[in-house]
């Protein structure tokens, strides 16, 4: 005979074996994706890497006008795809280039910028506070033409940036390189420091505002300095649309520009692993906003 408190316990466990039966199965929702964040329009890069797996598209155009004799045209594409979470591969192009200096017209592709965005130092929920982005631009466009000097050039940037409450951020990018100067003449060497700050007024607009300087932009000139102010819209987390306009603050840099520009992000480059490490990347982040008690 079985007991009545054995009995008691037998009861209680059947019934809640069958209330479990009974639970809907709740599906595993994935972490809200993070909206994309372009490096573009503006020359500060942002220390933020592309997420794994993701393929980062970023197309714009930019007339400049130079002076009152020479105008300029550009239309830069770089493709950004994230293979882990601490490194992204980059590739760009200064696209088709269209100059114009004194009734004088020449067109033709521009260089060619490949390097890498990798991640030295993250926050506990995984964003980068602190990223070095070295480049070589590869000289494919023509040193004829005057498009380009003929000469790759090598750089090398170190990115960080903060939160400003809740809705500011600033961004600052301290870079170095060695400059084709073309004609069989040695590189110079070139710095570059630039600020940029946002802030979002909603979910989708971000104006900013930015300064920027460098050392020299050619071998026999002197230091460049301008400012460019902008926003950015973001449509969905993978489609953000961008606009501004830049004015030259020193006799180097030209004197106006006006830019604009959309970035999109297009699809998986490594399948479900990218979708497993950004899941793994997403449930950390939330996990480290998270109210501790």
């Amino acid at each position: 005979m079985i007991r009545p408190s054995l009995a008691a316990v037998l009861i209680a466990f059947a019934a809640s074996a069958a209330e479990a039966q009974n639970q809907p199965v709740r599906p595993h929702v994935p972490p809200p994706e993070e909206p994309l964040e372009p490096d573009r329009p503006d020359v500060t890069n942002g220390s933020r890497i592309v997420d794994t797996g993701l393929m980062q598209l970023e197309i714009g155009g930019i007339f400049t006008r130079v002076s009152r004799i020479e105008n300029s045209f550009g239309s830069p594409v770089t493709m950004r795809i994230g293979i882990a979470e601490w490194i992204e591969a980059r590739v760009g192009t200064d696209g088709f280039l269209w100059d114009a200096t004194s009734g004088v017209r020449a067109s033709g592709l521009g260089n060619v910028q490949v390097g890498a965005k990798l991640r030295l130092w993250a926050d506990p929920g995984g964003i980068p506070v602190l990223s070095i982005l070295p480049t070589v631009n590869l000289p494919a466009a023509s040193a004829e033409k005057g498009l380009g000097s003929g000469d790759p050039d090598y750089t090398v940037a170190l990115l960080t940036g903060t939160d400003i409450g809740t809705r500011g951020h600033v961004d600052v990018n301290y870079g170095i390189g060695a400059i084709g100067a073309g004609g069989g003449l040695p590189h110079f060497l070139q710095h570059l420091v630039s600020v940029s700050a946002s802030l979002a007024l909603s979910d989708h607009w971000n104006p900013y505002f930015e300064t920027f300087w460098f050392s020299k932009v050619d071998p026999i000139g002197g230091a460049m300095t301008a400012f460019d102010f902008g926003a950015i819209y973001t449509v969905t987390p993978r489609l953000a649309l961008d606009a501004g306009v830049q004015l030259g603050a020193s006799r180097a840099a030209p004197a106006f520009a006006a830019f604009c520009g959309v970035s999109v992000v297009v699809g998986d480059v490594l399948g479900d692993h990218g979708v497993r490490e950004r899941q793994r990347s997403a449930e950390k982040r939330s996990r480290a906003r998270a109210p501790r008690h």
